[in-house]
């Protein structure tokens, strides 16, 4: 063996040998050094054990009941389901245009601060009932909004959506309402639509920054309701349509198709009508006196035919004008089957709808002829309109053997007096 080989092996001997004896000193250390870690880990959690038992659990309840009571309130999560069935079944009552209307603003003022139902009639918007405004009930009816100035009512009608906004942004609005008084900052408008045509707008505000989102859409809903419920109950009788009612809604109905009127404002929590009322405005340029006083149930179109009918009735006889008076009826058969009993009462369901509404547009007329006695002089040719869309609608038999739709103008329009009808 050279030197260089003898020199080579021992030193890798020396350098295995020695690396040997530093794997077990290291070895020792890092067994010595898990002994000191165990160590500290269980004096340490003998630590936080006696921490855990120092704890006082009052202290920190009384901090966390000082960060709640000091976070804003929780906004309100918008009535809930049971609430809008409540509406709807309210709004449902309603057996004619203006009672339906009555029972929609009395609802949504269950969800704002104020309500108020504005008829659309010709180029402006009139107010016609409200609820939660300054004033007497009749403040609203002086309040004449035209369709065309810069307010929330222009693009409602003119878009027919509703809309929802702060009323700082729309000044207008706000000098239009300012004889309504309060203070409201948030306002929400959703248009009335009834056979394909603008009837009334829904007019809403509070008092805070805005109408929650969720409240105008439920207002929004029942809007569209009460639409429906006035397109249904102008075509067919409620009883038809297989609704369901709850307790005591029979009788409600009874006692408004006995009392009608004033009456049935009275019980639908309407004030009663004073004797004078603003007078309506004044047909739009361009349009004719009848198309802007044309109401929703009657077609503009047919007042051509009306007068037409009304002159050549005149000029065929030389009666003179008499008192207005009930034509005999034939003799009605004693017993009525359940099929005639439905028609007799389809009848006179269409005949209160019909004048209802000739009443309802024309309130500032029917006051003033009541007076005069002389309302059909007045309105003659709403009352013609409507009695030729009785003829078309009602079956021959039946208008040969009752007179409803003359009983409902006395009801109705002349508050039981027949006097109050005039010449006719």
């Amino acid at each position: 063996m050279s030197l260089q080989d003898e020199l080579k092996g021992k030193t890798l001997a020396l350098i295995s040998q020695q690396m040997n004896n530093w794997v077990v000193e290291i070895q020792r250390h890092i067994g010595r050094h898990q002994e000191t870690l165990v160590r500290a880990l269980d004096e340490l959690q003998e630590t936080v054990a006696r921490y855990d038992e120092r704890i006082d659990e009052g202290e920190i309840g009384r901090a966390m009941s000082e960060v709640v009571a000091a976070q804003p309130p929780p906004a309100p999560s918008g009535p809930g389901f049971g609430r809008l069935k409540t509406s709807l079944a309210a709004i449902e009552k309603g057996t004619s245009l203006s009672e339906v209307l009555t029972y929609l603003v009395n609802e949504v003022s269950q969800y704002v601060e104020r309500s108020a139902m504005f008829i659309v009639k010709g180029p402006s918007a009139i107010g016609w009932y409200s609820r939660g405004f300054d004033g007497t009930p009749e403040t609203i009816k002086q309040v004449n909004i035209p369709l065309g100035t810069d307010t929330l009512f222009r693009p409602v009608h003119n878009q027919r959506q509703a809309l929802r906004m702060a009323l700082a942004d729309t000044p207008g609005t706000v000098e239009a309402l300012a004889r309504l008084g309060g203070r409201p900052r948030g306002a929400l408008a959703v248009p009335l639509i009834l056979r394909d045509k603008l009837a009334a707008i829904l007019y809403c505000d509070t008092a805070q920054a805005e109408i929650p989102e969720s409240v105008a859409d439920l207002i929004e809903l029942l809007v569209v309701f009460a639409g429906k419920i006035v397109d249904v109950i102008s075509v067919a009788p409620k009883a038809a349509v297989g609704r369901t009612t709850s307790s005591g809604t029979s009788t409600e109905r009874a006692a408004a198709i006995r009392s009608g009127g004033d009456e049935v404002r009275e019980r639908a929590g309407v004030p009663p009508r004073p004797p004078s009322q603003p007078e309506r405005p004044l047909a739009s340029p361009g349009t004719s006196p009848d198309e802007s006083a044309s109401t929703i149930m009657f077609n503009p179109g047919a007042v051509a035919q009306v007068r037409a009918a009304a002159a050549a009735a005149t000029a065929s006889t030389a009666t003179p004008a008499r008192p207005a008076a009930a034509p005999p009826p034939a003799a009605a058969p004693a017993v009525l089957t359940p099929e005639a009993q439905k028609a007799h009462e389809d009848a006179k369901r269409f005949a209160r709808l019909v004048v209802s509404e000739i009443k309802l547009y024309n309130e500032t007329k029917v006051n003033e002829g009541r007076r005069a006695k002389d309302l059909y002089e007045r309105l003659k040719e709403d009352i013609e309109r409507g009695r030729q869309m009785y003829m078309d609608r009602v079956a021959a038999p039946i208008r040969e053997t009752t007179n409803y739709f003359y009983d409902e103008l006395v009801r109705i329009l002349a508050g039981g007096d027949p006097s109050a009808l005039g010449p006719m």
